[in-house]
């Protein structure tokens, strides 16, 4: 984050490279901020204040936190793994709630954009219980579409316009 654009005095994005914003310590190893979060927290803030307490009249005696260290400190990030696959720490495997779900749930409907290790891996082998659930049919994969934005592609007006040309397709 801050050594790609040190020398022209900026940070660049963590999640999202295509936001840039100003260092504020040249000198420093770390980034102080993330430019990318900066960009789209008020608007997205913004728009969940709105929809809560203005369409669905909710809220409006409550306090909405977009973030909090505090809580990223604390987050216990020993979820039960599906098979008992070791899984790095900060990088939660939720098969096994999504399993659950759609045993729960014949009819849930999963809409894969790009589709991740994960998702290709229980595509097979053919004989696991994944791929011999009735309701593995409700499961549409789509790693043909690219989005430069990545997995925030509603962030690109071009990438939000391809997903949802893909979603009506499907529905």
């Amino acid at each position: 984050m801050k050594e790609l654009q040190r020398a022209r005095g900026l940070t660049t994005g963590r999640l999202d490279a295509r936001f840039s914003g100003w260092s504020y310590d040249l000198l420093g190893e770390y980034a102080e901020y993330d430019p990318q979060d900066v960009a789209i927290t008020g608007p997205f803030t913004a728009a969940f204040n709105n929809y809560v307490r203005d369409e669905l009249k909710f809220g409006q005696d409550k306090v909405y936190h977009t973030g909090s260290d505090e809580a990223g400190n604390n987050w216990d990030w020993k979820h039960a793994a599906a098979e008992k696959i070791s899984v790095f720490p900060g990088s939660p495997n939720v098969e096994g709630d999504l399993i659950q779900a759609m045993l729960a749930n014949p009819h849930l409907q999963v809409e894969v954009e790009t589709a991740s290790t994960t998702w290709r891996r229980r595509s097979s082998p053919p004989n696991t219980p994944w791929s011999t659930w009735a309701c593995r049919k409700n499961c549409e994969e789509h790693s043909s579409a690219i989005y430069d934005a990545g997995h925030m592609m509603y962030l690109r007006d071009e990438d939000l316009a391809k997903l949802k040309s893909q979603h009506r397709r499907l529905h």
